[in-house]
């Protein structure tokens, strides 16, 4: 099952801002995802429209089932 961690910010023309990072580790504490998305915000240079402030995180599992073809 791959567990992805799902960032939310919102940008400093109003606009909404999705990060995601596959295979995250879905035990990592709450405190620690608050800091990551805290220094993305202090060093938003790498965005076009950089984040202002902090909306939600989100883990998301999802199963994946190979299709065999042969």
């Amino acid at each position: 099952m791959a567990v992805s961690l799902n960032l939310g910010f919102t940008t400093s023309g109003d606009k909404k801002l999705s990060v995601t990072y596959p295979y995250a580790n879905p035990s990592a504490l709450a405190a620690n995802v608050k800091t990551l998305m805290e220094t993305m915000v202090d060093n938003s240079e790498i965005f076009s429209e950089p984040p202002v402030s902090i909306v939600d995180a989100n883990f998301v599992e999802r199963n994946v089932t190979p299709i065999s073809l042969a």
